[in-house]
């Protein structure tokens, strides 16, 4: 199988980003496909996009996805309430839960901030942050959160993500979409992936944090992240 990875800029300015673990034959409709989510995307036209293909020849870890539950809010603050209280369950403090909204309303980060509970911020670049990689979900899992009416295109990225850091042993996600548009965020736990709507407000910057434990082996966590590849099912 080969991996296809789409990077899209303007300005030096990450646009969008996307990518798909698919057979040969399926690599030249999926590279258009990737192309087309580029220049389409609402945050501006491009002028550079990097559109990388490489064969996978590591093992494909396969897993189940998180389940999916999805918290109906009113306003930004009942969302934020809800995502507070999922991670305070999971033991994580109410200072650290300030400072990784702070950081996600910040925004302007490629991938995500890594936090142990003392409040310490593991990653080695902290302008671009960790993306995670190698990862994609099966045709089965994707039409099944459409038909179902469980998310959106979006979703469906974002649970991919969301079920390979559970399952490294991160603690916990909060996430809010870099689309000026897109105001439904989540946080994710091993009891579940929680979409909650009015997370942050039309026009807001968006961005993601990890949260782990204080022993955690960071250069074997990045490096999972980063490489080993996972197809979500």
């Amino acid at each position: 199988m080969y991996g296809i990875k789409m990077r899209a800029s303007k300005n030096g300015k990450h646009i969008s980003g996307a990518e798909r673990i698919v057979d040969k034959e399926e690599i030249e409709n999926v590279a258009r496909e990737l192309i087309r989510r580029a220049l389409m995307h609402e945050n501006g036209t491009p002028d550079f996009i990097n559109l990388k293909i490489e064969e996978i020849k590591e093992e494909i870890k396969y897993i189940n996805h998180l389940p999916i539950k999805t918290i109906e809010c009113k306003n930004k603050e009942e969302a934020r309430e809800k995502a507070r209280e999922i991670l305070k369950n999971e033991g994580i403090p109410n200072e650290l839960i300030d400072y990784a909204f702070k950081i996600i309303d910040k925004g302007g980060m490629r991938g995500a901030a890594i936090l142990n509970l003392r409040g310490e911020r593991l990653e080695p670049d902290k302008e671009r942050g960790i993306r995670v990689k190698n990862i994609d979900t099966t045709k089965e899992l994707k039409e099944n959160i459409l038909k179902e009416k469980l998310g959106t295109e979006r979703t469906v990225d974002a649970i991919a993500i969301a079920s390979k850091v559970i399952h490294l042993g991160i603690i916990a996600e909060l996430c809010t979409s870099d689309n000026k548009s897109y105001t439904t965020g989540y946080v994710a736990t091993k009891k579940g992936y929680f979409r909650i709507t009015n997370l942050k407000e039309k026009g807001e910057n968006g961005g993601r944090v990890f949260f782990v434990k204080d022993d955690v082996n960071i250069d074997d966590l990045i490096n999972k992240l980063e490489n080993k590849p996972f197809i979500i099912k």
